[in-house]
C-alpha cells in the first residue's frame, strides 16, 4: 500500500459481463455458473451464492468473443454485494498464449484471433 492507502493495479479492468463456469479445486470441489462483472488482464470479479474462502484454488472456463478460455486462478478476496450474494475477485495464476491473445482482445478492442 502506499501512503494515500490505495492499492495501484498492475492491469487495466473493464467492466465486463461474460459467462464463466467457476470450478473450485481440491477438497468441497464444486462448480457454478455466473457472469464476470469486472474483466482484468490479471483477473476478475464474479458474483457467486456463497463465499468460495480466499486463497482457495480454482478453474474458470470464461466464454469470451465466442472462445472459451481457461485459466487457474485463487481466490483473492470476497465480500458482500449489495444485491446478495458475495462478490469474489480472483488473480489468474495461469493461462495460456493463445487465451491470453483473446483476453487482451477484449481491451484492444479486435477480436483476437489464433
Amino acid at each position: 500500500m502506499h501512503a494515500s492507502g490505495k492499492h495501484q493495479r498492475r492491469f487495466p479492468r473493464v467492466p465486463a459481463e461474460h459467462a464463466v463456469l467457476v470450478k473450485r479445486l481440491g477438497p468441497g470441489e464444486s462448480e457454478v455458473i455466473t457472469k464476470t462483472r469486472v474483466l482484468g488482464l490479471g483477473g476478475c470479479m464474479f458474483v457467486n451464492d456463497e463465499p468460495l474462502g480466499e486463497g482457495t484454488p480454482i478453474e474458470l472456463l470464461m466464454s469470451i468473443r465466442g472462445q472459451v478460455i481457461k485459466t487457474t486462478a485463487r481466490v483473492v478476496y470476497e465480500q458482500p454485494d449489495p444485491g446478495g450474494g458475495v462478490e469474489v475477485g480472483v488473480e489468474f495464476l495461469f493461462i495460456s498464449d493463445r487465451d491470453r491473445v483473446t483476453l487482451e482482445g477484449v481491451f484492444a478492442g479486435v477480436r483476437a484471433d489464433a
